[in-house]
């Protein structure tokens, strides 16, 4: 059986507002794109706190409008 080698904490929180939550399921809002580049980078900011990301592995959300 495979192990993972760091512990992964069973849940993180993230408060999100209803249209980002909704983003994050695929609906899209052609009126304002930053909805879904928000909810993306906070749940990525909570990640960092429970782990150690290296720099390599960090993405340029604003490249991704």
């Amino acid at each position: 059986m495979n192990t993972p080698s760091h512990k992964c904490p069973e849940k993180i929180y993230v408060e999100l507002t209803f249209d980002e939550a909704l983003a994050l399921t695929g609906v899209r809002y052609p009126a304002n794109q930053h909805i879904g580049t928000s909810a993306r980078q906070k749940i990525r900011a909570a990640c960092e706190k429970t782990f150690d990301f290296s720099p390599k592995d960090k993405v340029d959300y604003e490249l991704l409008t």
